[in-house]
């Protein structure tokens, strides 16, 4: 029996205000009162201290629905649920996207169970079906193109900002693609699968598994970031747009977090987001901090540091 709903939902209309299910799969829903929106599930959790926060970000579905209310620019996305998905239903629920399309875990991570620029209905249709079977939750959403950066947020500033370069590969006039690939992941534990997806990749640039490459040739190997297959970073905190750091921090606020690990895309992170296209990904509640020290190009950041310092200051004003 489920005893807290309705009571909440009593005591809210008696204050005046109104209360709605958003993501009733979560058992999330959303109080409007007094001009604000407090968003819950059938229990309120209220934290005494930032290390325990919003549960947000633990999902994606939750996420993008949050990024919505607060206006916060983010890619057209529907969730999918094992318990209530219909497989005759899915042509129409997706017919409401544009492809290319990505579909992933709805509580993924690290770039796993994530599928890119899905092309058509019956491929999307495929993975669903066959993914859904492993994960309870997807996310199926546009795909939006530019380059990748991952914004560490404390509060209201950007302590690290990291261009996000996609694993590739440079001719050396002698090397096919297949050897380059297996030179660049020796000894890696995972590696980039020989398949459909990556023969498309080199096809869209020209290149085939068993070309030789001239010599510096630049070749992606695959759509997003993903460090565990080669992929490099670029510290580029010192060009941050003021707009996108407080875009950022507003998304951080949105979340009820004061440390978040924010994935953007745009053309270029020191242009004001309102002359390019520009999409907050994903919030990550516990981001990675090892990345921003020693990154593959560009200066270290001591954001642990930053986070000390910022937890001091917090305990003194208490």
């Amino acid at each position: 029996m489920i005893k807290n709903p309705p009571i909440i939902k009593k005591v809210v209309e008696e204050m005046g205000g109104t209360i709605e299910k958003i993501v009733p799969e979560r058992g999330y829903f959303c109080i409007n009162i007094n001009g604000e929106k407090i968003f819950v599930t059938r229990k309120f959790q209220i934290a005494s201290d930032f290390f325990s926060g919003s549960s947000l970000t633990a999902f994606k579905d939750l996420t993008y629905v949050a990024l919505k209310e607060n206006s916060i620019p983010t890619p057209k996305s529907i969730c999918l649920y094992r318990k209530n998905l219909v497989s005759d239903a899915l042509e129409t629920q997706l017919s409401s996207l544009h492809y290319p399309l990505v579909i992933k875990d709805a509580k993924g991570s690290n770039s796993r169970g994530v599928f890119t620029n899905i092309q058509t209905l019956e491929a999307a249709k495929e993975i669903i079906l066959r993914e859904i079977k492993k994960f309870s939750s997807l996310i199926v959403q546009e795909m939006v193109f530019g380059k990748e950066y991952r914004v560490l947020i404390l509060k209201s500033r950007a302590i690290g900002v990291l261009e996000m370069i996609p694993p590739r590969i440079f001719g050396d006039g002698k090397s096919t693609v297949r050897e380059l690939i297996e030179k660049k992941q020796f000894g890696k534990c995972d590696g980039t699968k020989i398949d459909q997806s990556l023969y498309e990749i080199l096809e869209e640039q020209g290149a085939a598994i068993d070309v030789v490459l001239e010599k510096d040739q630049e070749i992606f190997i695959k759509k997003n970031s993903c460090l565990a297959e080669g992929g490099e970073t670029r510290d580029v905190t010192s060009l941050i747009n003021p707009n996108i750091e407080r875009l950022c921090a507003k998304a951080a606020k949105a979340m009820g977090k004061y440390l978040v690990g924010i994935d953007v895309i745009c053309e270029d992170i020191s242009r004001d987001p309102s002359e390019q296209s520009f999409s907050v990904l994903e919030i990550n509640g516990k981001p990675d901090l090892y990345i921003h020290y020693k990154p593959t190009h560009g200066e270290t950041r001591n954001v642990i540091r930053d986070i000390i310092e910022f937890i001091l200051a917090l305990k003194k004003d208490q």
